[in-house]
């Protein structure tokens, strides 16, 4: 007796076991279709509120004395920031925004700033030790900033974040504007035009004095256009690096990502290293031959001829680098440490100190 076939059976089970198959994936690519639009929906959707910066606009505020401007995070992104204008108890964390306050004519609106970067010049001196200073050497607390109640924060791009004063909404939501002075933010190449510029003309208009901010811009592009005639004249584009020294031959080069980078090339230099290098010894240093050194020094009395001095003192004091070819031909412009940190007009000044460097020692 012949057994039964099995063969249409199995077919027919495999056939099933298929088909069930081809639905499961079926399904499991809808949910995942839908999982995939809903986190799409949602970054589109956070995308649009946080203009791309991945935190919320401040968009709250609104009003007739009310102005509203890109500013940025403690992370240096970009972001919309209230500003009441104008601000009346303004608290100043970074000394540039300090000094640009006091040459528009606005130090009457500090309640309180930290101490200067260095000797202040002798135009700004008297109004900046006038003002209250804040008991931190570098940054408040919190609770030292919020005892003096103030209506707007200017600062640092570091001074905002978790290990600091916090987060920028920290302060907007308790109705206090935050401004990072956008020197601070140190992101792509910053120029005088892009950086301090905008600087000028934001503060014209938080403060309700866009003419005064207007006619210090145009003085400053003046001295800017005037430096760069000479630079035309003289014809020549020397090699010049950026150095700072520290003692113990430990040093820094600056690179393109600080503005006197943007400040020697404005100068008529071509400026070396474009990456910059921290604290390295002087072997790395010696790699370099430029024609120029520009030379970063803390203290400055203001008397060019002494700082000047000083600063070949400092570099001949160094037996590592003292045979170097710029160091020889004396070949050294010192510029103060403050006044190209500040991000404010006196980075002009340091122009013009260049310029008038490459103008008196001409190597060619």
């Amino acid at each position: 007796m012949n057994k039964p076939s099995t063969t249409n059976g199995t077919s027919s089970m495999s056939e099933t076991s298929s088909v069930k198959t081809v639905t499961i994936m079926n399904k499991v690519s809808r949910i995942v279709q839908g999982l995939l639009f809903f986190v799409v929906t949602i970054g589109i959707l956070w995308f649009g509120i946080t203009n791309g910066t991945g935190i919320v606009s401040d968009t709250t505020r609104s009003g007739e004395n009310i102005i509203q401007l890109e500013n940025y995070t403690g992370e240096g992104h970009r972001t919309m920031v209230s500003y009441e204008v104008p601000p009346r108890r303004v608290l100043i964390t970074y000394p540039g925004a300090t000094e640009l306050l006091i040459a528009l004519g606005l130090q009457d609106r500090i309640v309180a700033t930290m101490k200067p970067y260095g000797v202040e010049p002798p135009e700004l001196a008297g109004a900046y030790d006038a003002l209250p200073k804040l008991e931190a050497p570098f940054v408040p607390t919190k609770e030292e900033v919020l005892q003096e109640k103030p209506d707007l924060v200017m600062a640092w791009n570091h001074h905002f974040l978790p290990n600091a004063l916090g987060d920028v909404r920290y302060w907007h939501k308790r109705d206090i504007a935050t401004y990072i002075v956008p020197a601070t933010v140190r992101k792509g190449s910053p120029t005088m035009e892009g950086t301090v510029f905008p600087f000028i003309d934001n503060v014209g208009a938080i403060f309700g004095v866009p003419e005064e901010a207007a006619r210090y811009k145009e003085s400053l592009a003046d001295r800017i256009a005037a430096v760069r005639q000479d630079a035309v004249v003289r014809g020549t584009t020397p090699t010049v690096m950026v150095l700072q020294l520290y003692g113990n031959s430990m040093y820094t080069v600056y690179g393109e990502n600080y503005i006197v980078y943007d400040i020697v090339r404005t100068a008529g230099g071509q400026p070396l290293v474009p990456q910059g290098m921290s604290f390295i010894g002087p072997e790395r240093i010696l790699g370099v031959d430029p024609d120029y050194i520009v030379l970063v020094m803390t203290d400055y009395s203001g008397n060019m001829e002494t700082f000047t001095e000083e600063g070949m003192n400092l570099v001949k004091a160094d037996p590592n680098i003292r045979h170097m070819r710029a160091i020889e031909a004396g070949r050294v412009i010192p510029v103060p440490f403050g006044a190209i940190n500040n991000g404010n007009g006196r980075v002009v000044d340091v122009l013009e100190m260049i310029s008038a460097g490459l103008n008196r020692n001409s190597c060619y």
